[in-house]
């Protein structure tokens, strides 16, 4: 099955209302002229506008940053279920992904990626649209569609008990529709057999979009603005050090759940105080 065209290079946007724009119809939108952290955050607030209720850095990618969090995770080892957190350095491709997903429905439902230093070799970004996705493999194969919506999988990510038990593609309040992929996904445990399959369909599928897809370059105080409910993301191995994106994490009024304080990964379990 050819997936290449669930894949999306984001249009660039003239101003935040027009990223908003975008982002509502396309699920993703490129904002550029950003010169610093603090001015991607206040464009991101006013892209959001009324029912932004907070954005904030969440983390740096760098390849020195990578790599610490890498050797920690490394270091735990396999879960009890045989999943690792560790996904490989920065010189390889991550898988598709949508951001936060360890943190259950405390995840951000919107995201951005400021650039400010670029790499000239390798690096490339991607997006996989999982609304794009969803109705290409419902549309060939029905049943698998109807299984996408009603087969709970587990959500969580290795260490990191979110307690996230729900089906790959949801309704919810509001209308919104969540599609979510990551590469810990797995079938509920004690209940094997047809979820472990349709989370292996639905890997590949999503592998094979992220592989086939295109690739676009984001250059210093460029910024890509996501639907991190619908998006999928990531980006090419690179081996220059110096390359340095920020990930900011939103939510809005239509967001699951709101996270109460700030959010760290590194830490074995959801501690309590998020809960709003």
């Amino acid at each position: 099955m050819d997936l290449r065209h669930t894949n999306l290079v984001p249009q660039a946007a003239v101003s935040a209302e027009h990223a908003r724009a975008l982002v509502a119809r396309d699920g993703a939108a490129l904002a550029s002229g950003i010169g610093s952290l603090a001015e991607a955050v206040r464009f991101g607030e006013t892209m959001l506008g009324e029912q932004c209720i907070r954005v904030r850095p969440q983390f740096e990618a760098t390849k020195a940053a990578q790599d610490k969090e890498q050797a920690a995770f490394a270091a735990l080892g396999a879960d009890q279920r045989g999943r690792e957190r560790y996904q490989g350095g920065q010189e390889v491709m991550q898988p598709a992904h949508y951001d936060g997903f360890g943190f259950g429905d405390f995840a951000p439902d919107h995201m951005f990626l400021w650039c400010e230093r670029t790499c000239e070799l390798g690096g490339g970004s991607f997006l996989v649209d999982g609304l794009s996705l969803l109705s290409t493999l419902t549309a060939d194969d029905p049943e698998l569609g109807r299984q996408l919506w009603t087969t709970d999988i587990d959500h969580s990510e290795p260490h990191f008990g979110s307690g996230a038990i729900s089906p790959i593609a949801r309704l919810l309040p509001g209308g919104r529709v969540q599609v979510r992929a990551h590469p810990s996904q797995t079938s509920v445990p004690g209940d094997p057999g047809a979820a472990d399959q349709l989370v292996a369909r639905w890997s590949e599928a999503v592998s094979i979009a992220r592989e086939s897809g295109a690739r676009f370059r984001v250059s210093p105080g460029e910024m890509i603005c996501i639907d991190n409910y619908r998006m999928f993301h990531g980006r090419d191995g690179y081996v220059d050090p110096d390359r340095k994106l920020h990930s900011i994490w939103a939510w809005t009024t239509s967001a699951v759940a709101v996270p109460a304080g700030v959010m760290d990964i590194s830490v074995p379990a959801m501690p309590e105080a998020l809960a709003r």
